[in-house]
C-alpha cells in the first residue's frame, strides 16, 4: 500500500524512492515503516540491485514528524518509533542492495541519518547536514549508535553535541557523504554512479556489501579469518 509522501517504483535494477512530503520533507512513522518494508522486499526480488533515494523540493529531509518535547508520548510509543528508525538505519547498512542517496538540499536529523547510512551519497553543492536533536533537549543516542562507525569520533561528538550545520565539503572530509557536485549535475552524476556499479559482477558487488556489514563489529583477527572463508567460498565453491 502506498504511503502519502513516498513514491516508489521499480526501474530496471533499481528500487527508486522519491520523498515528497511538504516543505521540509519530514518522515512520518508510516513512511519509515514503508521504506523499510520496500527495501526488505526488494532484496529478495531477482534482478534488483540498487536502492535510489531522493527528494523533491528545496530540502532533502529535515527530520521526522512528531520530533518534539512539547507533548511527549507514552514510553511504549517512543520505543516503537525508536525501533522503527534504528531498524531502518540498520537495514540500509545490511541489505545486500547498494543504497544510493541523491541529496539536492539540506538534510537534518533523521534525514541526515538516511544519508549517513547509505553506501553512496552524492550531494549538491550548498547542501548542509546536521543532527539537531540535542537542541530539543535529547541526547541523540540513535544517531550515536551508528555515526561513530562512519565518521571519526571527535567529529561525531562535535556534530551531535552542538547540532551545528556542516557544509558538503566538511561532510565529505568526515566521510558522511561520498561526493559533492554542482546542483545541475546531481541527477546525471547519480545516474553515472549507478551505471558504473551496475557494470560490475552482480554477485561480487552483493558479496562486497554483505561482507562489509558482516564484519563491522568484528575484531581484526576475526575479520581476517572470515575474509579467508568468504574468499575460498567465492572462488572454489562449497566443496573447497
Amino acid at each position: 500500500m502506498a504511503t502519502d509522501g513516498l513514491a516508489i517504483e521499480r526501474r530496471d535494477a533499481t528500487l527508486d524512492v522519491t520523498v515528497d512530503h511538504g516543505d521540509q520533507n519530514l518522515f512520518s512513522v508510516a513512511m519509515v515503516n514503508e521504506l523499510s518494508d520496500e527495501v526488505r522486499s526488494a532484496a529478495d526480488e531477482p534482478g534488483l540491485r540498487f536502492v535510489r533515494l531522493r527528494s523533491r523540493g528545496a530540502v532533502f529531509c529535515l527530520g521526522r514528524e512528531g520530533a518534539s518535547r512539547e507533548a511527549p508520548p507514552p514510553p511504549r510509543a517512543v520505543r516503537a518509533v525508536a525501533a522503527s528508525i534504528a531498524g531502518l538505519n540498520e537495514l540500509l547498512q545490511t541489505t545486500p542492495l547498494v543504497v544510493v542517496v541523491e541529496v539536492q538540499g539540506d538534510a537534518a536529523g533523521f534525514g541526515a541519518g538516511l544519508v549517513g547510512n547509505a553506501d553512496v551519497a552524492v550531494a549538491a553543492q550548498g547542501a548542509r547536514f546536521s543532527f539537531p536533536e540535542i537542541l530539543t533537549g535529547y541526547a541523540p543516542t540513535i544517531v550515536i549508535g551508528w555515526l561513530t562507525r562512519t565518521v571519526p569520533r571527535k567529529r561525531a561528538f562535535e556534530m551531535v553535541a552542538t547540532g551545528a550545520w556542516v557544509d558538503g565539503e566538511t561532510a565529505l572530509s568526515d566521510g558522511l557523504i561520498t561526493e559533492v557536485v554542482p546542483g545541475a549535475r546531481l541527477e546525471a552524476r547519480v545516474d553515472e554512479r549507478i551505471t558504473e556499479l551496475a557494470a560490475l559482477d552482480a554477485t561480487a558487488l552483493r558479496d562486497t556489501k554483505t561482507f562489509l556489514s558482516r564484519t563491522r563489529a568484528m575484531d581484526p583477527a576475526s575479520a581476517a579469518g572470515a575474509s579467508i572463508d568468504s574468499l575460498v567460498l567465492a572462488v572454489a565453491g562449497d566443496g573447497a
